[in-house]
């Protein structure tokens, strides 16, 4: 293997345990959720709502720019004037 693989695939063993740290932390927050306080449970809820939004615009735009197929958003062809 070359060092830019090495590198790559530790980096993104990097990732995957950091990304389940904190999912590993929302799970726990989502089991002590009955017994926490109403500012928690808000507050918590105002987290979730947030991320949901941003995932929900990602997904919008995402629909929007590929598949729309609006040529108002493309770019215009120059062509030729016909004598």
């Amino acid at each position: 293997m070359k060092t830019g693989q090495i590198k790559g695939k530790a980096a993104r063993t990097q990732f995957v345990d950091e990304l389940m740290g904190i999912l590993q932390r929302v799970w726990t927050k989502l089991q002590d959720l009955p017994q926490a306080s109403s500012l928690e449970v808000g507050a918590f809820s105002v987290l979730i709502l947030f991320a949901a939004t941003v995932l929900f615009m990602f997904v919008l735009s995402c629909v929007h720019c590929c598949c729309c197929g609006n040529s108002k958003y493309q770019a215009s062809r120059v062509q030729p004037l016909q004598p």
